[in-house]
């Protein structure tokens, strides 16, 4: 077997990084059209660190790393990916519908 990738200890820390989830707050944000490019560059950053840790955990899993390494990767990675791949495309949309308010309001 390989040596493991990280100690329980670090693995019971490695589930708080889920809570960045939270991040949803930021629809506020969304909402009022405002801070387009900071909100969705999170989201696709927060969306790419988890599809990252469910690739981690399919090679934990391929390479045989016990359960205290993969198992808080899958966790992570299931809640961030399926968290903001859900709710992305309507977040751009919520963005395209405040432009096109904005633009209505400047024509009356």
């Amino acid at each position: 077997m390989n040596e493991e990738w990280f100690s329980v200890e670090f693995s019971r820390n490695l589930v708080w990084i889920s809570l960045l989830s939270l991040l949803s707050v930021l629809s506020v944000y969304v909402e009022k059209g405002r801070h387009r490019t900071l909100v969705l560059s999170i989201w696709t950053a927060a969306l790419a660190l988890g599809v990252l840790c469910l690739g981690a955990c399919a090679v934990g899993l391929a390479v045989g790393q016990p359960k205290h390494v993969f198992g808080p990767l899958l966790v992570v990675g299931a809640v961030m990916t399926v968290v903001f791949g859900t709710t992305l495309d309507s977040i751009r949309r919520s963005y395209q519908d405040a432009e096109l308010r904005k633009t209505i309001a400047q024509d009356i």
